[in-house]
């Protein structure tokens, strides 16, 4: 059985497939996360040291990752083991998930569970997740707080560069809000497509794992999009920013058993 050090500082990296995210674990809290695009490598290792001279006070560290990005995975963890002589651990590797999944576990993304384990954490029930990142994540957790598996669709930007990249007139347009759900030009109709289709996709989607848990599920969104997204789907209790980075900190946690 692996042993894993009770470390009181951790510094916590999520690589997805568009950022790095990272934030430094400690005092029983997360503090606040830095994000870089995962081209801009001089920024997110400026931000991981960063992150990691923040702990230099705690009595040991290490360093955790989450990731399903696995070439850019590569390059944090290189810079990691170059720059640290702590051990570093990867979610789904070397440390195991922070929670039962009944889905095929070899097809989930770590970030998934990590981001839904934080989720059930939090609320002790079982609860809806969704992701707005590059794609876009719906999952579903049980009662027992067991990660039941749940449904991928493209995220925004990516549904708008499809309009855009297989048609030959519609134009290359930024994830907005729209204006109107009727919209009156082209750019203003790709937004209302894109941006009330996800939401109403998201409610569907809900409303099904209500079926099958035999009750509406509190619904916590994350990813870089969430906040776009709100407004247009009341039913999402809450928007938690750093939510995959608190399931990859809690995998570590209860790996090591560390309240």
């Amino acid at each position: 059985m692996k042993i894993f050090p009770a470390v009181d500082g951790l510094l916590v990296i999520d690589v997805g497939n568009t950022r790095v995210a990272t934030a430094a674990w400690t005092s029983g809290a997360l503090g606040p996360a830095q994000r870089a695009a995962i081209e801009n490598e001089a920024e997110w290792t400026g931000q991981i040291l960063a992150a990691w001279d923040e702990l230099r006070t705690a009595r040991s560290r290490a360093v955790v990752i989450g990731s399903v990005n696995a070439p850019a995975l590569e390059r944090v963890r290189g810079t990691a083991d170059e720059s640290f002589a702590e051990g570093v651990y990867l979610v789904g590797d070397d440390v195991p998930l922070p929670m039962p999944v009944d889905a095929d576990p070899h097809t989930v993304g770590p970030d998934r569970v990590c981001s839904a384990a934080a989720a059930f954490e939090q609320v002790q029930s079982a609860c809806a997740v969704a992701s707005f990142g590059t794609a876009i994540t719906v999952d579903c957790v049980s009662a027992e707080g067991r990660f039941m598996g749940g449904a991928i669709l493209p995220g925004l930007q990516m549904s708008l560069d499809a309009l855009h990249d297989h048609t030959d007139r519609l134009p290359a347009v930024q994830a907005a809000a729209p204006q109107t759900a009727c919209g009156r030009g082209t750019s203003e109709a790709m937004l209302a497509g894109v941006v009330y289709g996800a939401a109403g996709a998201l409610r569907e989607i809900v409303e099904r794992f209500a079926t099958d848990l035999r009750r509406w599920p509190p619904l916590i969104a994350t990813g870089g999009n969430a906040p776009l997204i709100q407004p247009y789907a009341n039913f999402i209790d809450a928007v938690v920013p750093d939510l995959c980075l608190r399931g990859i900190a809690l995998a570590y946690r209860r790996a090591a058993g560390i309240a």
